[in-house]
């Protein structure tokens, strides 16, 4: 277990980074002229580097890019001192195809063309502040569902956002070692760190988690935005997290526990299938390790993940490992803190729409006293490991980071006032949340405390205490949500 040390001393790191480096991103060395074109060498080694070695760095025998620089373990492409830059150049042809993609998602869709096709680049740039890099083989396609739509009924200029994909040309090919990265970037966040340091956090809670920091794009010389830049959640993440040995990293790996992603011919529909049909939490211990689950659902609780499988959503995965069973692995962390108010409830979240089918294996345990009761115990220890004082320091010094670079976006669908009241707004919620899941701890173990709305049931074990008709014991109502608390909707009723 990692304790709340390895916040401050990664604090500390940046900050004499920041002190001793220059803010802004020199742009000049990726005009197309003055940049490094790196190409490989010897076939097969896959890292478009050019000195055959397959580690991605340009120079044979420095091994930069294989010695992480952050305490969890993350690609040197994710180190939280960089705001890498992308320049990517498209043809006219492809870029239009991408535009008509883009804006022509549900016409697409009602014929059954591919929503998200990859083009080909005529050349993309990767540069880290200290050297630039031509990529080759590379490819790059369009990525979003709600956000995509979004975006296109709501903004003036609309943000794509995009996958980075090294090795759909040639399966062996890595760029730094990683198959893919993501482009992300909602327009529901306005911070622009949401996921960067959701996934931080849960990271140094000691819970798988992907790598992210922030990169500039560039599209055909222009400057297209800011981005969450995210490691793939694929081979090469389990590869990461869990290693290779007694191959650890060969079970299946499924996107919302229903997409296989891994083992797309060999999989078992057996186990899959098990495990949503356990009964009771002895039956699914037998399938996943419940102690490691009650860990990834308070790290979603703590922060919390308001679109992540603890509210009962789709955005998880579920990695079968061969030696451990069932893990719940977070993913699209971009709705964390503030974007749900800090007090919304630990067990039993209450959402304005009904939860996506998932939550099932999660209501079961909550709702048996001994797992609820370990639980309790999970998130306290959760809740001792992080410091708001030191999220708000990585939380300022990030801001400090990308200022600039949000400030310039030109398909940000918000004021730079509304960026910076936005960083305040999550630098104050970190306080509030930390500060109500210590009393809700407090209030579960005790068994005392208030009841903002006067329906019998204390906060804690209210999951709307600001409704008098949501409570333990309530009268479940057609609504499609959770009116009694227990985790289920409209149960027993007949609904239209």
């Amino acid at each position: 277990m990692v304790t709340g040390f390895r916040f401050r001393v990664v604090v500390a790191a940046l900050l004499l980074v920041a002190a001793c480096g220059d803010d802004d991103v020199d742009d000049s060395r990726m005009d197309g002229d003055e940049g490094s074109d790196v190409e490989p060498d010897e076939p097969g080694d896959g890292d478009g580097d050019g000195d055959g070695d397959g580690d991605g760095d340009g120079d044979d025998g420095d091994v930069i890019d294989d010695v992480p620089l952050d305490p969890h373990g993350c690609p040197r492409l994710f180190a939280q001192d960089l705001l890498p830059v992308w320049r990517v150049t498209l043809s006219d042809e492809e870029w239009a195809a991408l535009q008509d993609e883009f804006y022509n998602r549900e016409e697409r869709e009602a014929q059954g063309l591919p929503l998200h096709p990859y083009h080909p680049v005529e050349e993309i740039y990767y540069d880290d502040g200290i050297a630039s890099v031509r990529v080759p083989g590379v490819l790059i396609r369009l990525k979003g569902q709600s956000s995509w739509a979004q975006t296109v009924a709501l903004d003036d200029n609309p943000k794509m956002q995009f996958v980075i994909a090294f090795n759909e040309i040639d399966p062996d090919n890595r760029f730094r070692g990683v198959r893919k990265v993501e482009l992300d970037m909602p327009r529901i966040d306005w911070t622009f760190l949401r996921q960067r340091l959701g996934l931080y956090t849960i990271r140094e809670i000691g819970q798988t988690a992907q790598c992210a920091n922030n990169a500039r794009l560039y599209i055909n010389g222009e400057y297209y935005g800011l981005y969450a830049h995210l490691e793939r959640i694929d081979k090469e993440f389990l590869q990461r997290v869990y290693g290779k040995e007694d191959d650890v990293d060969d079970g299946d790996l499924w996107k919302a526990g229903t997409e296989i992603r891994t083992n797309e011919e060999t999989h078992s529909e057996a186990r899959i299938d098990a495990f949503w049909s356990a009964a009771s939490p002895g039956e699914l211990a037998t399938l996943a390790p419940l102690d490691d689950a009650l860990l990834e659902w308070a790290a979603e609780a703590a922060l919390p993940h308001s679109d992540g499988y603890q509210f009962g959503r789709h955005n998880f995965f579920l990695y079968d490992h061969p030696a451990r069973g069932f893990l719940w692995i977070p993913s699209d962390v971009d709705t964390a803190f503030d974007y749900s108010p800090y007090y919304i409830d630990l067990a039993f979240p209450r959402s304005s729409r009904p939860r996506d089918g998932y939550w099932a294996p999660y209501a079961m345990v909550i709702n048996d006293p001994t797992w609820m009761s370990r639980y309790v115990d999970t998130i306290d220890a959760v809740w001792e490991l992080v410091d708001p004082d030191e999220q708000a320091a990585l939380l300022d010094l990030w801001a400090d980071q990308i200022a600039a670079s949000a400030a310039e976006d030109p398909h940000r669908p918000f004021s730079v006032a509304d960026h910076d009241a936005a960083i305040e707004a999550m630098r104050d919620h970190l306080y509030l949340r930390h500060d109500f899941v210590g009393e809700w701890v407090e209030c579960r173990r005790s068994g005392a405390g208030y009841d903002s709305d006067e329906d019998g049931a204390i906060f804690c074990f209210d999951c709307n205490d600001g409704s008098p008709s949501v409570h333990p014991g309530a009268v479940e109502t057609c609504n499609n949500l959770d009116d009694d608390c227990d985790g289920d909707e409209d149960e027993g009723l007949t609904c239209p």
